[in-house]
């Protein structure tokens, strides 16, 4: 499938499968090369095509899911979330560093007349960069095909879900959840 044929349909596709999404990168061709997606308004995640010119000589694509901010975690359990990496099925844990707006309280300005008013864009922008633990799969560009988004998005949340909460039982005997702030949908097996 030629690129521009695969940025139609895997926007065709992702309006079908997803909340939002967004193209967010193009190619100097003006084709997409890299989307974000949320889905269910609760996860979100990416996919990319990648040349990889310089490595693999093999134009591949990832799918990727955000699963939970793990900037303050251990070293050992960091270590042990990456030892399931050998178990999980054409897929990955890793990590991402991403940016968090801070939003600080600023005293108003107060100008005189006559003085001009300079804003600091950076002041205005500041973001903390934060870790964030994502599983992803990455597959030669011929083998993906963009109609089979969903299946890939599905096995990528079962896999997050079988090993992330596998070892995070509560005093209870109780599963905890793959984020805090966010559980999986109790259906995604649909």
């Amino acid at each position: 499938m030629e690129p521009a044929d695969f940025a139609v349909r895997i926007e065709e596709v992702m309006a079908e499968e997803c909340s939002s999404y967004e193209c967010v990168l193009l190619d100097d061709d003006d084709i997409g090369i890299l989307w974000t997606f949320v889905i269910e308004d609760t996860f979100s995640g990416y996919l990319g095509i990648e040349d990889n010119e310089e490595t693999m000589k093999v134009r591949t694509v990832s799918v990727g899911l955000h699963l939970k901010d793990i900037t303050d975690i251990t070293r050992e359990e960091l270590l042990e979330l990456f030892a399931s990496n050998g178990e999980l099925v054409s897929a990955n844990f890793s990590v991402v560093k991403v940016p968090v707006s801070v939003q600080e309280e600023d005293e108003p300005v107060i100008i005189d007349e006559g003085d001009d008013l300079v804003l600091d864009e950076d002041d205005e922008n500041q973001s903390e960069m934060r870790d964030m633990l994502i599983i992803q799969t990455r597959l030669p560009f011929e083998a993906f095909s963009p109609d089979d988004f969903g299946g890939f998005i599905q096995n990528l949340l079962f896999q997050a879900e079988l090993f992330l909460t596998n070892d995070e039982e509560d005093e209870n005997g109780e599963m905890g959840d793959l984020d805090d702030d966010k559980e999986l949908d109790d259906d995604f097996d649909d």
